[in-house]
């Protein structure tokens, strides 16, 4: 685990303040790997994380937590306006409800969706999320990663079916790249794999590839399916008749899956049901003690 992982909580802000040096000094000491427009999560761990309700104390007690620690490349952090038009009404569809959001962030989240003129209005949900963001400076990945946690929030309710979730977002001091994300999630392993999806999605619109959409699409209706159903063990012919879809597509979703962290794969010579000889299974999940 990286050291900046270890530091004491009390050494991370959640906002930036006015002394905040320039963002060319503030590369991670392991900029070189993360590439300029890349996401690149360093961890995903559950755990109650007492911590958080610092940031967030509308966080349920006793629901677990999910901590999705990720680096924002510094192409992407750059990029400060708006989503494009396009972009941003393809993510109010795929999450119709983010701008009735009850957010602590400074109307950040509505200013990266302004591209999208005459969005849809949704009825309200009980989800909360709470970052308290200054205005961020040039180069400064925390809008994006505050966009990150609002979307992740969404695709939880939708897999999950709750009614509310809240989440926080945490900048780690001294730099404008890592973030801890916080997300509440009664069952950790749909939370696990909705804050990876989350980032991707969010990745992919800011770099303007559209054209992923229907993958991250199949993905979300692959978990929500999974998240309510009780299967340990899935092969894609079955998946495929399930969501009325292509073998090929059904296999991607669950490649995909595999990815996310939620299912594992193996060889399976004994499932006479799918030619493939892949099985796939549930992940399993070791909480944090932390």
């Amino acid at each position: 685990m990286p050291d900046e992982l270890l530091r004491p909580f009390r050494d991370k802000i959640r906002g930036r303040t006015p002394a905040a040096r320039p963002a060319e000094e503030l590369e991670s000491p392991d900029a070189e790997t993360v590439r300029s427009d890349t996401i690149l999560i360093r961890e995903v761990v559950v755990g109650p994380f007492p911590e958080a309700v610092r940031l967030q104390p509308g966080f349920a007690p006793g629901v677990p937590r999910v901590r999705l620690t990720l680096d924002i490349g510094a192409g992407l952090r750059r990029k400060s306006g708006p989503l494009g038009e396009e972009e941003a009404r393809a993510l109010l569809e795929f999450c119709p409800r983010l701008l009735t959001h009850d957010c602590g962030g400074n109307g950040v989240l509505r200013d990266l969706l302004s591209g999208a003129v005459a969005a849809p209005v949704s009825p309200a949900v009980a989800t909360t999320s709470s970052a308290a963001l200054a205005i961020p400076e040039d180069g400064d990945g925390l809008p994006l990663a505050h966009l990150i946690e609002h979307v992740a929030i969404e695709l939880i309710v939708a897999a999950t079916g709750v009614p509310r979730c809240s989440g926080a977002t945490c900048a780690h001091a001294g730099r404008l790249d890592r973030f801890d994300i916080f997300l509440e999630c009664a069952d950790p392993l749909a939370g696990r794999a909705a804050a990876v999806l989350a980032a991707a999605l969010v990745r992919d619109l800011r770099l303007g590839f559209t054209d992923r959409l229907a993958l991250h699409r199949r993905c979300l209706d692959l978990l929500t399916l999974l998240a309510s159903a009780g299967d340990a063990r899935l092969v894609a012919e079955d998946v495929a008749v399930r969501m009325e879809c292509g073998k090929e597509e059904a296999l991607q979703a669950l490649q995909e899956m595999v990815r996310l962290g939620y299912l594992d794969a193996g060889p399976a010579s004994y499932v006479f049901s799918s030619p493939t000889g892949v099985l796939f299974r549930r992940a399993e999940i070791h909480p944090s003690p932390r």
